[in-house]
């Protein structure tokens, strides 16, 4: 049996799985929680807070499985990737969690654009010099905390500091390495033209997991500390796979494992992504490893040694929606009215960056816009708007996906995330957007799934895509076409928004 912990945005769930990487029925266990947000562009977690999340949903898990007789040996992580902690020499916090949302640091990832070419670090690293990543994190800390920057022994991921709470040592999957800008394409190892950059040591970053593969001959993973292993019994004999980005995993768990498939994700906010190969060897730091040019509305991570994961992500997603159905205080029925809607009816251009921009253009200091407001404008009208909005966002990095060839010409779409599998309308809204069929199975699960299956190792030969209890949502060629010509109005507001900004 796997035990999967996902450290989620929205959530801290762990769940139970099989050897076929199914879910073990009524085994799941979740805790709610909030980052906390601020209009000068914070966005943290607490790190401590976010381990007892951990302990809290292991605790609830073990005891629904007091009459569970399989063992379990294997835990898979995922987690919310770009995430960034300093540690004391001690391996406390001393600083709250900085998220990818957090958008102090753009003033600078603005100079640090200024001093290094920013296309060069998008083809060594897979980043650009955004305030999304931690080298622009890095460099905000260093500035206006000089002290606590002194004091940094450990520049550390969530997932390493839970990592390190439950198993006594950090250790970086090369997936959440890859979400923080500073990992070195080619080498698969941290960066060193970053290190210098930034006045930071190889040291002070976890070091980097081998392959999430078979162990060799005599090597031991590592095992639960003692007080775990006698909290929760069951979990005892766990053996720790390398964590892995909630992106990643998402995609492993919809199916699309090569470039025939274009994962969409919608959770809290929103992503596109297409896995490809790295290396035939499946080992080591990327020898062999023939890397693709990453166009600039895109970015490159890792599922793990040998396969990458190209695409794009937004900051918003259902917490946009969530924002407008609380704020506008819509009524339970909201979504047949919503639906009833004619596409691009409501006379509105919108744009829905409400947190700042990361895909396609990465405009950081750019928040959300509706333009075209009138007395007549219902709150549901407002919703409708909101949504094609973020379809629009989503189909732009579709085209880039396509246009590039790192998804096929005839790929398709497969959906997951809570907000997307909740809103048939919004299927089919993207479909129409893209002009891609979009498959939904039912998988309420997907990147916890997904890590079931990295672990279980066998995710190229064995996930093939879902068949059972889905959908398909074929695009409409005559919405496609009243969207595309909203879709253009769009860009050509942000064009005109990023133009006064600069």
């Amino acid at each position: 049996m796997v035990l999967v912990l996902d450290l989620g945005s929205s959530s801290t769930r762990a769940m139970l799985y099989d050897v076929q990487a199914n879910a073990v029925p009524g085994a799941l266990a979740r805790v709610p929680f909030e980052f906390a947000t601020g209009e000068d562009g914070r966005s943290e977690d607490n790190a401590r807070e976010a381990f007892q999340r951990a302990v809290a949903a292991l605790d609830a898990l073990h005891a629904h499985l007091t009459n569970y007789q399989s063992p379990i040996t294997s835990l898979g992580i995922s987690s919310y990737a770009s995430s960034l902690v300093c540690l004391d020499d001690k391996h406390n916090p001393i600083t709250p969690v900085f998220t990818y949302a957090d958008t102090r640091c753009a003033g600078d990832a603005r100079q640090l654009r200024r001093q290094h070419d920013e296309m060069a670090a998008l083809q060594r690293t897979g980043c650009r010099i955004r305030a999304n990543y931690l080298p622009a994190k890095i460099a905000w800390i260093k500035r206006t905390m000089p002290d606590v920057f002194a004091q940094t022994c450990w520049f550390a991921a969530i997932s390493d500091y839970v990592v390190l709470r439950l198993f006594g040592q950090m250790s970086a999957g090369i997936s959440v390495a890859s979400w923080s800008g500073l990992l070195n394409r080619e080498t698969g190892d941290w960066d060193a033209k970053w290190l210098d950059a930034l006045a930071i040591s190889r040291e002070q970053l976890p070091q980097i997991a081998p392959s999430p593969l078979p162990l060799p001959q005599g090597e031991r993973a590592q095992a639960l500390l003692p007080e775990w292993a006698a909290r929760w019994p069951k979990f005892a004999q766990v053996q720790l796979h390398p964590p892995v980005g909630d992106g990643a995993a998402a995609n492993i768990g919809s199916g699309c494992v090569d470039d025939s498939c274009i994962a969409v994700t919608i959770g809290s906010t929103a992503a596109m992504r297409v896995v490809g190969t790295l290396s035939p060897t499946g080992r080591g730091q990327g020898e062999g490893a023939k890397l693709r040019v990453i166009p600039p509305a895109l970015w490159a991570y890792r599922v793990d040694h040998a396969h990458d994961l190209i695409g794009g992500a937004t900051t918003e997603g259902g917490n946009v929606i969530a924002w407008a159905l609380k704020t506008l205080r819509l009524p339970e029925d909201a979504d047949q009215a919503i639906n009833a809607l004619t596409p691009d009816a409501h006379g509105m251009t919108v744009l829905p960056t409400f947190a700042g921009e990361r895909s396609p253009g990465y405009a950081e200091d750019i928040r959300a816009t509706l333009h075209g407001l009138s007395l007549d404008s219902s709150p549901a009208e407002i919703v409708r708007a909101l949504m094609e909005g973020i379809a629009y966002r989503l189909a732009t990095i579709c085209d880039a996906l396509r246009e590039s060839g790192v998804a096929r010409s005839d790929a398709t779409l497969a959906g997951s995330g809570g907000a997307l599998l909740a809103s048939p309308m919004w299927c089919q809204m993207i479909a129409d957007t893209t002009g891609v069929p979009l498959r939904v199975a039912d998988v309420p699960e997907a990147t916890s799934r997904g890590v079931a299956e990295l672990v279980v190792g066998n995710w190229l030969t064995g996930n093939q895509q879902p068949t059972t209890n889905t959908q398909t949502f074929e695009p409409d060629a005559t919405r496609h076409s009243i969207y595309r010509a909203a879709m253009a109005r769009q860009q050509e507001l942000y064009a005109t928004l990023v133009r006064s900004d600069e």
